[in-house]
């Protein structure tokens, strides 16, 4: 039985050495093969990694993804925690009177803006333009001058200011105190790209409701 052992285990380190993946026991420490199911050693059976699952709902997710596909939300980080394992405590809304009329139902923003064939969808950027104006305390957003640049390009222009939106959004988490969401200018900007600007806008409000509570 030894003698067995021991002439298994020569094949075993020459197959080692002239492939140069190994994996390692965590039971007994020997070395086998890459891709063995069992321990050569011991027996024991070596375990896949987890599937990586979505921090917010616990969804199962592929690896790298950015964003849920299931809720939605970024997986960068779990809720609560930053990177390195640091923890923050969530801050309270932001107390304003006048953030009715910042914030607004996802659901029916989508609807109303299908069922009016997108007249809503300028309606909708327009109340953004001054949301994101308010949190950054400064008039960096024009709807106009969105308005005009993005007719006269063909809707160029708006692939631009969505990203350009983004930015100020972070910026805006930032003067807060917030969590930011770092990948958002560059997912807005990929979706915008492919035609999905609805879906960029009710990201967008997502994180401006988060603001005030919503």
């Amino acid at each position: 039985m030894v003698l067995l052992y021991n002439v298994i285990d020569a094949l075993v380190q020459s197959r080692k050495i002239s492939r140069g993946y190994l994996m390692r026991c965590e039971n007994c420490g020997n070395e086998s093969p890459e891709g063995s199911k069992f321990c050569i050693k011991c027996g024991k059976e070596f375990k896949g990694p987890e599937p990586a699952v979505c921090p917010h709902c616990g969804a199962e997710i592929s690896a790298g993804t950015l964003f849920c596909p299931s809720c939605g939300r970024s997986i960068a980080a779990p809720e609560g925690e930053l990177g390195g394992g640091a923890k923050y405590e969530p801050l309270p809304p932001i107390s304003d009177p006048q953030s009715a009329s910042y914030t607004s139902n996802i659901a029916l923003d989508i609807i109303f803006t299908l069922i009016t064939c997108g007249i809503y969808y300028f309606f909708w950027q327009a109340r953004q333009f001054k949301a994101v104006n308010h949190l950054l305390e400064q008039q960096r957003y024009n709807f106009w001058l969105w308005f005009i640049l993005t007719l006269v390009t063909c809707g160029l222009y708006n692939i631009y200011y969505e990203y350009y939106l983004a930015q100020g959004l972070v910026e805006a988490q930032e003067k807060h105190g917030r969590q930011k969401s770092r990948d958002l200018p560059v997912l807005s900007l990929i979706l915008t790209v492919i035609g999905l600007n609805i879906v960029t806008d009710a990201i967008q409000q997502n994180e401006i409701n988060k603001f005030f509570g919503k």
